[in-house]
């Protein structure tokens, strides 16, 4: 009886072959997509450090500005959103219209429609 079990179950075990070769290949396929991200991700970030260290010693050179002065400010604009872990947020504003509260991810206030006003550079990305 065991054979004719073995029989009646194969069409079905090859197709669940079939489903598992496609999620293997699917997952290897999101592994490198992941791999990808993460290389261009570390190369941005290394070009970014670069720039930014390139920019200090400019400053540093051409001005009287310490390296205590740079580590000073990092702090300060650090604790710009409450919080000293290394990590910069757009903290929530009100809408200057209606005084509801607006995420920092939409250009316009989602209540009423105003444009939210750009206070600095850094919001304008």
């Amino acid at each position: 009886m065991s054979i004719f079990w073995e029989l009646h179950q194969w069409p079905e075990s090859g197709g669940e072959r079939d489903t598992a070769t496609d999620v293997g290949r699917h997952v290897r396929k999101a592994e490198r997509a992941v791999e990808n991200l993460e290389r261009a991700l570390g190369e941005k970030v290394d070009r970014l450090t670069l720039i930014c260290r390139a920019m200090w010693e400019l400053i540093r050179e051409n001005t009287d500005l310490s390296e205590q002065d740079l580590v000073n400010k990092v702090r300060e604009v650090d604790l710009l959103d409450g919080q000293l872990d290394g990590k910069t947020r757009v903290l929530p504003k009100k809408c200057s219209q209606c005084g509801m509260i607006m995420s920092p991810r939409h250009r316009r206030c989602i209540y009423c429609g105003t444009e939210r006003l750009v206070e600095t550079a850094f919001e304008a990305l």
